[in-house]
């Protein structure tokens, strides 16, 4: 099983930067299943709250929540698209601050 997971999550990673989500949710809605979306759905939306309440507690609330959203962008294509655009931002300005660390 966690070879399965493993090999999936490297191939989302090894996808360009900013098309990583909608390429998952058009594979996703290749084979729609309505069992799926609904479990995809419900376990995304409990996630991010869960993750929310982590925030003011103890936890890794925006781990959590990332991994919500991810679920829900499976099924949802303007979800997916907000978190390419996130992961198209969040990319650019990693790469901003690596570059300016190694100035110094």
């Amino acid at each position: 099983m966690f070879d399965w997971l493993r090999m999936h999550f490297r191939a989302f990673l090894a996808a360009r930067s900013g098309t990583r989500f909608r390429r998952r949710h058009r594979r996703r809605q290749a084979r729609p299943h309505l069992v799926r979306t609904v479990f995809a759905v419900i376990g995304g939306v409990l996630l991010l709250l869960v993750g929310i309440v982590m925030l003011v507690t103890p936890g890794p609330g925006l781990l959590v929540m990332a991994i919500g959203a991810a679920l829900i962008a499976g099924e949802s294509q303007l979800i997916a698209r907000l978190l390419d655009r996130f992961d198209f931002c969040a990319s650019a300005n990693w790469a901003r601050w690596r570059a300016r660390r190694s100035e110094k």
